[in-house]
This record gives C-alpha cells, structure tokens and sequence, in this order.
C-alpha cells in the first residue's frame, strides 16, 4: 500500500473513496495522539473531524514538505491541539483576570472552574456589561486595552504600534482591569454571593 500513490488519488482526481481509506487508516491514531495533548477524548474527535474536513476542501493546495501524508495529518493534529489549548488558556486567563486570585479559588472549589462557568461568564448579558465599561474607557487605555485582550498582542507590539513606552501600556491594561473589576464586581456578586 503506497500512501503517496492514495494521496494523489485524493488529491488529483477526487477520489472519495481513496479519502476515506486515508481517514479510516489514520482517524483512530490522529484521536488518540489529540486525546493525549487535549485530555478529551471528545475534543479530540472534533479536532481530527475538522482537520479531515479541511484536508478535504484544501485537498489541491496541500504540499506536505516531506512527502509523506502520514505525517502531515500528524503534524495538523499536534498544531491544531496546540492552538486550542492556548485559545482555552487564553479565555481562562481571562476571566481569571476580572476578579482577585482569593476569589477565584472560592469560585473553583464550590462551583469548579470549567467551561461552564465560562460560558455563564460569557452569556450575552456579561459580555455587552464589559463592553459598556470598556466604552467608558478613555480613549488610549480603551485602544490599549482592546489591543491586548481582543487582538491578543503583546505589550511591546502595543507600545511599538502607538508609540509609548511598555510601561505605559501596561499601566493602561492595569487601570483597565481595575475598572472592569470594579464594575463586574457587583454583577459577580449577584451569581455568587458568597465573595
């Protein structure tokens, strides 16, 4: 059985049927390698779905630098895990950021801290009272601000991108923050009012 022969059949001609042997051959191994960096094997499904049905649609762009399929598929099952991880991380350390620290263990150990809580956090209401603060901003700590959280660059993008210093920008995301908290404090404070 010559992978690459398959690949091009994939590849040139369409061949559906030469897709799924590919996708009957390496799903099982792609979920089990995706479990182990993700923890879920459920998440891990989904991943290998996706990465399937991109590799599919994106099937005549795909030039694998080594020529092998199989590591190529491998290789978007190790990014593709990677980068949920980090947006996961990232949204964590997002909310984590609203409250003080005490807060946050006594939320977590009598509620957990998962992606329900999140989502809860995230409903429409939280959301459109964070971006009414944010609006509240001045101008230069709002534009800071957004830069950081919603656009995810660094402080020294953001201070090379507006001509400030680093220190600047991190004392705008800091009283940012600080606002926000005092404002999400109260709403917070109705979910959990035991804080």
């Amino acid at each position: 059985m010559n992978l690459d022969h398959i690949w091009k059949k994939v590849q040139k001609d369409d061949d559906t049927t030469a897709f799924g042997f590919l996708y009957h051959l390496f799903f099982s191994g792609m979920c089990q390698y995706a479990s182990q960096l993700t923890g879920d094997r459920h998440v891990a499904e989904e991943v290998v779905q996706d990465i399937f049905l991109k590799v599919w649609n994106k099937r005549k762009d795909i030039v694998s630098r080594d020529g092998s399929i199989k590591k190529y598929l491998f290789r978007l099952t190790h990014n593709q895990c990677i980068d949920l991880l980090r947006k996961h991380h990232t949204r964590k350390e997002s909310f984590i950021q609203l409250l003080p620290s005490d807060d946050w263990v006594r939320i977590s150990e009598t509620y957990g801290f998962d992606e329900l809580l999140i989502e809860q956090l995230e409903g429409k209401e939280t959301v459109e009272k964070i971006q009414h603060v944010v609006k509240q901003l001045p101008v230069q700590c709002r534009e800071i601000f957004m830069k950081s959280r919603f656009e995810y660059k660094s402080n020294e993008e953001i201070a090379t991108e507006m001509n400030l210093s680093e220190n600047t920008v991190k004392t705008q995301i800091y009283r940012a923050i600080k606002k926000i908290k005092e404002h999400f404090y109260v709403y917070l404070l109705i979910f959990f009012p035991f804080l």
